[in-house]
């Protein structure tokens, strides 16, 4: 880890939140209300797309250098939505044949996360 990476994940992290920030604003502007949050499910998608071009564009064959690598895959993504890196560690599992590692992964992070908003509001706070 050195200053370049750091700044390079900062300016796209950065970068990625406004750019969801944006999308969610205009989607909920310009659409009706719906149960189903689609300004998160196109965040989600939006990212999942954009880590894919990137991986296709050149990450593996290393054509994007590292501070770009760094910008675009873990801020700007990550930014935008950590459900692309989820997404893709949850291929690589499911591609190097890691299944049960893969279900476990799924689980548990959706399991725990929701557990812990289910505590959170009985608990702690009152979440609508």
């Amino acid at each position: 880890m050195n200053w370049t990476s750091i700044i390079a994940v900062f300016l796209g992290g950065g970068l990625g939140s406004v750019s969801r920030y944006a999308l969610s604003y205009y989607i909920v502007k310009y659409t009706q209300a719906t149960k189903l949050p689609i300004a998160t499910l196109s965040a989600n998608v939006l990212a999942c797309m954009v880590m894919i071009s990137i991986l296709a564009l050149g990450y593996k064959q290393k054509e994007l250098t590292q501070p770009w690598q760094l910008f675009m895959l873990v801020g700007f993504c990550g930014g935008l939505s950590t459900f692309s890196t989820f997404s893709f560690e949850n291929w690589i599992l499911l591609k190097d044949g890691y299944h049960l590692a893969l279900v476990a992964n799924i689980i548990l992070s959706v399991g725990i996360c929701l557990l812990l908003f289910f505590l959170a509001a009985k608990y702690f706070i009152a979440i609508k």
